[in-house]
């Protein structure tokens, strides 16, 4: 498992992330970690990782949440990601 500490910017690629449903990501995806949450049950080589769209921290958005999005991220994608 890959550790990211919390408020990391993850900037991942189409390919490299899922939804909780399973479906792989098509889009750019930038996220700004709240926790990076162990291994998917099942799927080696995938965490969880929840955190927040980057406008989350806009003046203007509203979002209260303690965080926004939640996705599956392939661990060696996560590493890069977190190391760019």
């Amino acid at each position: 498992m890959v550790t990211v500490p919390a408020g990391t910017r993850v900037s991942l690629r189409a390919g490299e992330w899922a939804s909780h449903l399973g479906q792989l990501g098509t889009i750019h995806l930038d996220i700004r970690t709240v926790e990076v949450d162990g291994e998917l049950e099942g799927m080696t080589g995938w965490t969880w990782v929840r955190g927040h769209a980057l406008e989350c921290s806009w003046e203007s958005s509203d979002c209260t949440r303690d965080w926004c999005i939640k996705v599956a991220v392939q661990d060696t994608a996560l590493y890069d990601a977190a190391n760019r």
